[in-house]
C-alpha cells in the first residue's frame, strides 16, 4: 500500500506525526507500506527505510521546490510517476489537496482504490481550502470520486457531507498515537520552577497568542514559571513580537520544531492546547498517552478527548483569563491533576492507541480491496 503525504518527518506537525505513526504501525502489523512524500532537501536520500519492531516502512521522497507554484507542479508530476510505477493495492492520502487530485486520477486509470483523509475542519480545514484555494473546486470535484474518506471527527464528517461527499463512503476512524510503557512522572522540586509546554504549528488557529497573553497572570502566582512552544509556522514573527511586548523573553521560549515530542512532554509539568480549531489533535493525544496533566480549549475536537475535571481542564477559546485560571488550578492541586492524567492515559490506551487505529485502517483497506 502507498501512504501519500506531502509533508513527512523530519517536517514536524500533527498530520506528519500521525502518518508516520500509522505507517509504522501498519508495517508492524505485517503490511507492506511505502510512504510517498516530498523531498525538499536535495541532500536527503530519495529512498529511505524506517525499521519497525517486526517490519519496515519504505519512504520515497519525490522531487519538489520551495518555489510555490513550481514546487507544487513538480511534486504532482513526480507523485503521478511514482504511483504509476508502483500501482499499489491501495493509496491512502493525507489532505484533500494536490496529492489527492493526483492519486485519485492515477487510481481510476489503473484500477486501485484511493482513500482520502482530511486533516482538519473549520476555516483552516481541507474543505474550506477547496472553496478558496487555487484550483480548489476542480480538486474537490476529483476528490469526490475517491473510493473512501476517513473522518477523524464528527466535524470533519459533517463538512464532507455538506460539501457533497457521498455519506456511504465516509468512514469514522480517529487519530491514534503510541502509548509509552512508562507513564509521565512529576519532576522533583517542580513547584519552584513549573514548566508548561505546547506542541504544534505556529499558526493563528492554534491560539498561541492567547496562551502568551495568559502568561503574565500565571507568573503572578508562579514568578519562575516557564512556557515552551515547540513548532514552526507563519506566526513565529508575530509571537516573537508579542513575547517582547509583554516582557516575557526569559519566561516564554520558542523551541522550534522537534521530533523528540515524548522527551519534551516528560520535561513538563503541564501540557496546554489553546487552539481555536482542531480536528483531533495528535499532540493532545500524545500528552494524554503519557498521562501529562492537560489544559485545552473547549472546542469540538478537544471535547471528544477530554471531559472537564475527568481527563484534564477545558476552557473557552480566546479567553486568556480563563486559560490562566485553569493553568493555576492544575498546579494548585497537582495530585488531582495527576489523577486526571491517569484517566486520560487509560482512555487513550483503550480507544486511541495507534495499534488499534492501524487495525481498523487495515480492515477498511482490505474491504475496499475486495478482500474483507
Amino acid at each position: 500500500m502507498a501512504l501519500v503525504t506531502r509533508r513527512y518527518p523530519p517536517l514536524v506537525g500533527g498530520a506528519e506525526a500521525m502518518m508516520r505513526y500509522l505507517a509504522q504501525a501498519l508495517g508492524e502489523a505485517g503490511a507492506e507500506v511505502t510512504v510517498l512524500t516530498s523531498r525538499l532537501d536535495p541532500a536527503r536520500a530519495a529512498v529511505e527505510r524506517e525499521v519497525t519492531g517486526r517490519g519496515s516502512v519504505e519512504v520515497r521522497r519525490v522531487g519538489t521546490s520551495r518555489l510555490r507554484f513550481w514546487g507544487t507542479w513538480r511534486y504532482m508530476r513526480g507523485l503521478r510517476r511514482a504511483l504509476e510505477r508502483m500501482r499499489p493495492d491501495i493509496a491512502y492520502v493525507s489532505m484533500l489537496k494536490h496529492d489527492a487530485y493526483v492519486a485519485v486520477g492515477v487510481g481510476r486509470r489503473h484500477g486501485f482504490p484511493v482513500v482520502l483523509r482530511p486533516e482538519g475542519a473549520g476555516a483552516t480545514g481541507d474543505l474550506a481550502w477547496q472553496k478558496w484555494g487555487r484550483f480548489g473546486s476542480a480538486i474537490g470535484a476529483r476528490c469526490r470520486q475517491a473510493d473512501g474518506f476517513v473522518a477523524i471527527s464528527s466535524a470533519v464528517r459533517r463538512e464532507l457531507e455538506q460539501a457533497g461527499y457521498p455519506p456511504d463512503r465516509i468512514y469514522d476512524l480517529p487519530n491514534g498515537v503510541p502509548v509509552p510503557a512508562t507513564p509521565w512522572n512529576r519532576r522533583a522540586g517542580w513547584r519552584a520552577e513549573p514548566r508548561a509546554v505546547t506542541v504544534g504549528r505556529l499558526a493563528r488557529e492554534k491560539g498561541l497568542d492567547v496562551l502568551i497573553r495568559a502568561w503574565p497572570a500565571v507568573r503572578e502566582r508562579h514568578p519562575r514559571a516557564t512556557l515552551w512552544l515547540y513548532g514552526e509556522g507563519p506566526e513565529r514573527p508575530a509571537l516573537e513580537r508579542l513575547i517582547e511586548e509583554l516582557g516575557l523573553g526569559s519566561w516564554v521560549r520558542l523551541g522550534g520544531g522537534t521530533e523528540q515530542v515524548e522527551a519534551r512532554l516528560r520535561e513538563a509539568d503541564l501540557f496546554i492546547l489553546p487552539s481555536r480549531e482542531e480536528g483531533m489533535s495528535v499532540a493532545l493525544l500524545e500528552a494524554m498517552a503519557l498521562g501529562v496533566p492537560v489544559v485545552a480549549t473547549s472546542i469540538a475536537g478537544n471535547r471528544r478527548l477530554v471531559v472537564d475535571y475527568k481527563h484534564g481542564r477545558l476552557v473557552p477559546p480566546d479567553d486568556p483569563e480563563a486559560l490562566a485560571g485553569a493553568i493555576l488550578d492544575q498546579w494548585s492541586d497537582l495530585d488531582r491533576a495527576i489523577h486526571m492524567g491517569r484517566a486520560a492515559r487509560s482512555l487513550v490506551s483503550q480507544k486511541y492507541s495507534i495499534a488499534a487505529v492501524a487495525r481498523a485502517h487495515l480492515e477498511l483497506f482490505e474491504r475496499l480491496c475486495g478482500r474483507g
